[in-house]
Parts: structure tokens; C-alpha cells; sequence
């Protein structure tokens, strides 16, 4: 009776260990699920302290949001180059944006995540949004620092004062791990 018993946990072990290598590998568990680019920016902004936080304003000048990220309009063409910096040609590589921007200057900190229609087109993005944002006449001060991230199939473009694009980076880190990718950290000053 004791061998039956034995023998049959010892089978239910096996079969058990055997499924589990036989299943799925794990890389889709690590893959980052993320709704819009207002809830990728909001996750972000929802980590930092009360202390960190400024005033900023989310979306564009028709759906304005105050002290979170909100959806930019991409079919205001003009909106869209002038305030994100983004190339008009890369807008086609878009499907959604969202955008949070410091309320008293753009220059201390802005943040657009854009959405890609195809994340084979990630690095093309990235490259328009670095040469777009390194091209820029700035006026009223100079942003210091650029960063461009990947998360899954989305691009994050943030520039501004070098301790606030410290912050958003580390805390962007925080909350997606090691699915969001370094592509650009440059000086604009």
C-alpha cells in the first residue's frame, strides 16, 4: 500500500514538472500590458510623492486635463509639432498620444507617450522624435536633458530640468521594470 502511494505521488510530481516545461516559456508573462498612453504617463505620475509632484497640465488646448496625463489630439497637425516636438511625418507611425507638461513651462518638463501603429516602428520613432526635439529653437530657456524610452508598443519622449527627467525616469524604471528600454539620454543644454 505505501509503494502504491508513493508511486503515485512520485507519478503526480512528474506529470506536474513535465507540464510546467512543456508550457508556455514566460516571455509573454513579462510583456507589459498598458491601456492608452494617458494611463502608461498617469501610472508614472501616480508613484511620486505628494513633495515631487508640480503642477502640471495633461492633453492639448481643446480636452485639457490639470495635474495628470491627458489624450492630445494628433489630427491638429500644428498643435501636435509646435507642442511635442514630434516630426510631422512621424505622426503617421501613431495612433494615440497622451501628454503631461509642467503648468508654468514646457521647458522644466514635458512628457508625451505615443502609441505606435506598428512596434516594428519603434526606432524609427525614436530616431524622428531625437532629431525633431535636438533641432528645436527653443525660447524661454533651454530644456537640459532628453530621454526616449520603448515599453512595450509605445515610445516615451521626455525633456526638461535635469532633476525632474531624473525623476520621471527613475520612477518610470519603477513601474515598468525591464520592459522599459533606454533609447536616448542627451543633453540639450
Amino acid at each position: 500500500m505505501k509503494k502504491r502511494i508513493l508511486f503515485a505521488v512520485v507519478a503526480v510530481v512528474l506529470v506536474v514538472a513535465l507540464a510546467a516545461c512543456t508550457g508556455n516559456t514566460g516571455k509573454d508573462e513579462n510583456k507589459v500590458q498598458i491601456e492608452s498612453s494617458v494611463a502608461l504617463l498617469n501610472s508614472v505620475w501616480d508613484t511620486y510623492a505628494e513633495e515631487e509632484k508640480f503642477f502640471v497640465m495633461g492633453g492639448d488646448f481643446s480636452n485639457p486635463v490639470d495635474n495628470a496625463a491627458g489624450a492630445f489630439n494628433l489630427t491638429d497637425v500644428e498643435n501636435a509639432t509646435a507642442t511635442l516636438h514630434i516630426a510631422e511625418d512621424a505622426l503617421a507611425l501613431v495612433d494615440e498620444a497622451g501628454t503631461m507638461i509642467h503648468g508654468m513651462n514646457a521647458n522644466t518638463f514635458t512628457a508625451a507617450a505615443y502609441h505606435l501603429k506598428d512596434a516594428n516602428n519603434a526606432e524609427t520613432l525614436v530616431n524622428s522624435l531625437k532629431d525633431s526635439i535636438k533641432s528645436t529653437q527653443w525660447m524661454c530657456g533651454f530644456p537640459d536633458t532628453l530621454i526616449i524610452y520603448t515599453v512595450g508598443d509605445y515610445v516615451v519622449a521626455a525633456f526638461g530640468n535635469t532633476d525632474a527627467i531624473e525623476t520621471f525616469k527613475t520612477k518610470l524604471a519603477t513601474v515598468y521594470g525591464e520592459n522599459a528600454t533606454l533609447n536616448v539620454e542627451e543633453s540639450l543644454a
